[in-house]
């Protein structure tokens, strides 16, 4: 005769089971745990990295618009450019100082060599550390043309610049360069 099972011998067979089944729950739980948290890691990392990127680029922007403001005011006149130093360079001066005439200096310039560089000159920029690399700018005076609305009628020559600001982001690990053309009546 075979004997029946009493209710204690199964349910401590179960409680072995249903133990087994808890712990690989848990153990399922917790590698979605960490890759969630290192997920959000990653994400935060990311929107580090592009506040540090809208900083480098609003900072090279005011930059640029602060050197634009100093050529329509007069700051820097025309014979200062002759000299090709100190950020102000005229291209068309002295062709064996490029590659070819009118290549842009900004590809061979230290952007840290403050005597190659302008400083910024805008006013205070907020949310960028105070020990943050300040922005820099080259201004290359190229050839004048004819501008129409520079006089009426006819038109008359004037000065084109190309403004080259470059900025560093607050913690040091984004650049931004921009450019913009500047004519001058």
């Amino acid at each position: 005769m075979l004997k029946q099972p009493t209710m204690g011998q199964g349910s401590k067979r179960q409680r072995g089971v249903v133990l087994f089944i808890a712990l690989i729950l848990l153990l399922v739980l917790t590698s979605l745990g960490v890759v969630l948290a290192r997920m959000q890691m990653v994400e935060e990392r990311m929107a580090g990295n592009e506040n540090n990127h809208q900083l480098a680029f609003q900072a090279a922007e005011a930059a640029l618009r602060a050197a634009e403001d100093d050529l329509g005011t007069g700051v820097y006149a025309n014979a200062q450019f002759a000299a090709n130093t100190g950020g102000l360079y005229q291209l068309w001066a002295e062709p064996t100082m490029l590659a070819a005439p009118f290549d842009s200096i900004v590809n061979t310039v230290n952007w840290n060599d403050p005597a190659v560089t302008l400083p910024y000159r805008g006013p205070p920029l907020t949310g960028i550390p105070a020990n943050a690399q300040q922005p820099t700018v080259v201004i290359e005076m190229l050839p004048p043309v004819t501008i129409p609305s520079c006089s009426s009628g006819a038109g008359s020559p004037g000065s084109v610049f190309r403004i080259t600001a470059r900025a560093v982001g607050g913690d040091g690990s984004s650049q931004t360069t921009l450019q913009s053309v500047y004519f001058r009546c």
